[in-house]
């Protein structure tokens, strides 16, 4: 019956690496430190609309909204992390200004958006970049962990606590050849 048991939760962790893997970004959880300095880099005032497009555990929309009194919204297509996300904005106590749904990041609506926050891989920042340019409007920031956005001029570029590029775009700047 052991035996059972263990081919279940074997084949159950392989169908989920196999689904995980078949997503464009892979989630890497990233530290405090760097965190904090992509939204310091960002520029957040109270009340700005954030939006981390595959947010993961939430950790930036938790921050945004803890740290920066901003109206975060984190889109995730992983319904583990969704519920993640949403257990550790509960406990924060930032459930009125934190918020997490369930959503593929393609297609979600980011107009209205005043930061948009991505550390995703470098083809899903490629698929993202129209509906950005054309969503957002001018002055919105796209703040992009590790990868840069193909053909934009950043109007900041930092550095992550592991020496891993920040870079920050205004929408209405001269974004350069967007492709």
């Amino acid at each position: 019956m052991a035996w059972i048991a263990g081919v279940l939760v074997g084949g159950l962790t392989v169908l989920w690496i196999a689904w995980n893997l078949s997503l464009d970004a892979l989630w890497q959880p990233t530290d405090r430190e760097t965190v904090r300095r992509i939204l310091f880099l960002a520029e957040i005032e109270p009340d700005d609309r954030v939006i981390d497009l595959g947010c993961g555990d939430g950790r930036f929309v938790i921050a945004a909204a803890r740290d920066y009194k901003a109206r975060a919204l984190g889109v995730e297509i992983d319904p583990f992390r969704v519920l993640w996300a949403r257990m550790w904005i509960r406990l924060a106590g930032l459930s009125k200004r934190a918020h997490v749904v369930h959503a593929n990041m393609y297609t979600h609506d980011v107009s209205g958006a005043d930061v948009v926050i991505l550390f995703l891989s470098a083809t899903s920042n490629f698929r993202l970049q129209y509906r950005l340019r054309t969503q957002l409007a001018p002055g919105a920031r796209v703040v992009s962990y590790y990868h840069p956005m193909w053909g934009w001029k950043p109007s900041v570029v930092g550095e992550a606590k592991a020496g891993h590029p920040i870079y920050v775009y205004r929408i209405g700047d001269d974004l350069g050849n967007t492709g």
